[in-house]
């Protein structure tokens, strides 16, 4: 077995659903099994999932002990020489694994391979390559400061020295889409469980590094991440990253009291701030003109939920803004979709991902917003 792929699912079955779909076009006739770890969902995954793919192994956990713990049992059980982490809210395209393979055979002493995220506008996720988090980088990233200091070190935190579509070392990985080796994987006692929710990834990026393993940022392997759907931004999210942040810095540096003092303060501060603004919510956009990639058998479906939709055969047919595009994942491969996404990231338009066997829509109007799914009768 070469590949162990590894999405974990806490109540996001039907995102979890559309990943799995995109992961078995993309293994189609390869040496690989999917695992699909359940951290105790209450939103009736193990019915809807098992009665959908009896080929899938499922590992059903009785509570939810997090990230970081429920990732280290799959792969003790995973059968895999490789170990692919993704996060349920992922779509991937159909050459990925060509891609990871292409990669690894000229780069054996890999420690841990990432690659590009979208998110669902089409827009480069910036946390898809990251440096190691000094404290100028996290107070940058906090504030908001590497937007408009656009300089070294206040934009070290999403190294964005290398550009999105170069592949290159990088120190940091994200937890949504992680490549390693079982064996280092298990070498280095995998992700640290002390990190709840947070933190683990860079956790363990970091200790890679420290044994001498380099990481990569492989830009051609390209995924679609809704970021938010497994946690979504609450008021708390702030705090819980300044938490693992300096729960990282204990362990790794030494961290002076009066400096871990400051900082606390200085973070109350800002959160108070923070709560005292009054923030507006993010309205879901009304679509005028609404767009349908497929075919005409899926278009009549469509039809029926959306009774204004116009079927086109190329993107660039749109013609009137705002649209809302939406993709048949079946009738069009995902690179090309994310291609098009990219093309069109810049433009009022907005997109939805339709998945014909089970009848579902998903999409996500903003990197801050949680998804949407539709269902389709």
């Amino acid at each position: 077995m070469r590949y162990s792929i590894i999405i974990l699912n806490y109540n996001v079955k039907y995102f979890v659903d559309a990943c799995l779909q995109t992961i078995l076009k993309a293994t189609h006739n390869k040496s690989v099994e999917i695992i699909v770890a359940d951290n105790n969902s209450t939103d009736g995954s193990k019915a809807y999932l098992e009665s959908k793919y009896s080929s899938i192994k499922f590992l059903w956990f009785p509570e939810n002990s997090g990230f970081a713990k429920a990732y280290n049992q799959a792969v003790k059980v995973a059968q895999g020489t490789y170990v692919l982490l993704l996060n349920p809210d992922t779509l991937i395209s159909e050459d990925l694994l060509e891609q990871l393979d292409n990669f690894i055979s000229s780069h054996p002493d890999f420690g841990i391979i990432g690659g590009q995220m979208i998110d669902g506008t089409g827009h480069f996720l910036p946390e898809s390559k990251r440096a190691i988090p000094t404290a100028i980088a996290v107070l940058s990233k906090l504030l908001g400061l590497y937007k408009k200091l656009n300089f070294y070190p206040f934009t070290a935190y999403y190294a964005t020295h290398i550009h999105h579509n170069q592949t290159a070392k990088v120190d940091i990985l994200t937890g949504a889409f992680m490549c390693l080796n079982k064996k280092v994987f298990l070498e280095l006692n995998g992700l640290d469980e002390q990190f709840f929710m947070y933190g683990e990834d860079v956790d363990l990026s970091y200790r890679v590094l420290k044994s001498g393993r380099p990481n990569y940022y492989l830009s051609s392997a390209k995924i679609i991440h809704f970021k938010g759907e497994s946690a979504g931004k609450s008021p708390d999210y702030y705090q819980n990253f300044y938490q693992s942040t300096l729960q990282f810095y204990r362990k790794h540096f030494q961290v002076r009291p009066w400096a871990e003092f400051v900082a606390g303060k200085l973070l109350k501060v800002w959160l108070w701030f923070r709560k005292q603004q009054k923030t507006s919510k993010l309205s879901r956009p009304v679509f005028e003109y609404i767009y349908f990639l497929g075919n005409e058998k899926e278009y009549r479906k469509i039809k029926e939920k959306y009774p204004s939709a116009h079927q086109i055969s190329k993107f660039s047919a749109i013609d009137q803004f705002p649209a809302l595009l939406i993709f048949d994942t079946e009738t069009y491969k995902m690179s090309t979709i994310i291609s098009w996404m990219v093309q069109l990231k810049n433009k009022p338009v907005f997109f939805r991902f339709y998945f014909p066997k089970n009848n579902i829509i998903i999409g996500s109007d903003s990197k801050d917003q949680l998804g949407k799914v539709q269902k389709v009768y």
